[in-house]
């Protein structure tokens, strides 16, 4: 029997390097993306999805109502960075509408069209654990997603897995440096922090794990029959989930004395 892939986000830069990984390999790839309009290119049948938009959701699961999935992998995602003591709450809603009520928005709508033994992925990211400072709310999306999913394998059943990769060298950066230029400008109080954050992830675009890589490694997950719930992913998503097992204020000093030396440096 044929299987079928869903594709959520699949216009970033990592989802289609796994699309390209998932070719050729006996998969049926169904892909989303925002600027989609159902339509067949390249053996892969393609489909409108914003995850922030809830009647997107309604007129995918009419359109895709007599497909069963063996796969459905979440790639959407944006980052809001800023000081706490700054943030605007608009701006935590948007991060939330995407990473948080995004995925719950999939598992409400399109977990019903997963074959019984079929799985639900997330890409996360080492940000679920919450140590990175002025990037609060992407933190904050991240854990509240990964819990989400985990909850949601609990009460039903449902296979599913969370991703947590370390910085990826995609365009994910220069989007996000884009997304937050306003909150950059207004910014004055945390002028060193900011720049080092423009700086730092400008370094990520270009120096951080390959994406071809990280792409072989999740089509690897999908194909798995019984993966595990958390993949850790590249050796600073290792040491970031090490955190867990030190005390808080360790912790925390740990990161304030790095930061202190990256801005320094920078």
């Amino acid at each position: 029997m044929d299987k079928n892939i869903l594709v959520i986000a699949s216009t970033s830069e990592l989802a289609q390097r796994t699309i390209e990984e998932l070719k050729g390999q006996g998969f049926n790839i169904y892909s989303t993306s925002r600027h989609s309009a159902g339509v067949m290119e390249k053996e892969v049948t393609e489909y409108k999805l914003n995850v922030a938009d809830e009647y997107d959701f309604i007129h995918l699961k009419e359109k895709i109502s007599n497909i069963k999935f063996d796969t459905i992998i979440n790639f959407a995602g944006i980052a809001i960075a800023g000081a706490v003591d700054e943030l605007n709450e608009m701006e935590l809603k948007k991060q939330l509408d995407v990473n948080l009520f995004g995925l719950l928005r999939i598992i409400k709508y399109l977990c019903p069209n997963l074959n019984k033994d079929g799985k639900l992925i997330n890409v996360s990211s080492m940000a679920t654990y919450g140590i990175f400072p002025f990037l609060s709310p992407y933190c904050i999306s991240k854990a509240s997603a990964d819990i989400l999913l985990n909850t949601f394998s609990i009460e039903t059943g449902i296979k599913t897995v969370s991703i947590r990769p370390g910085a990826v060298a995609t365009k994910f950066w220069e989007a996000s440096i884009e997304l937050n230029k306003n909150t950059f400008e207004k910014s004055t109080k945390y002028d060193k922090e900011k720049d080092f954050i423009i700086k730092n992830a400008n370094k990520n675009s270009l120096h951080a794990m390959n994406p071809i890589a990280l792409a072989k490694k999740i089509a690897c997950i999908i194909k798995l029959k019984n993966p595990k719930q958390v993949y850790n992913i590249g050796l600073d998503s290792k040491v970031a989930k090490c955190t867990r097992f030190l005390p808080q204020d360790i912790v925390n000093f740990i990161v304030k004395l790095i930061l202190k030396k990256r801005i320094k440096k920078a």
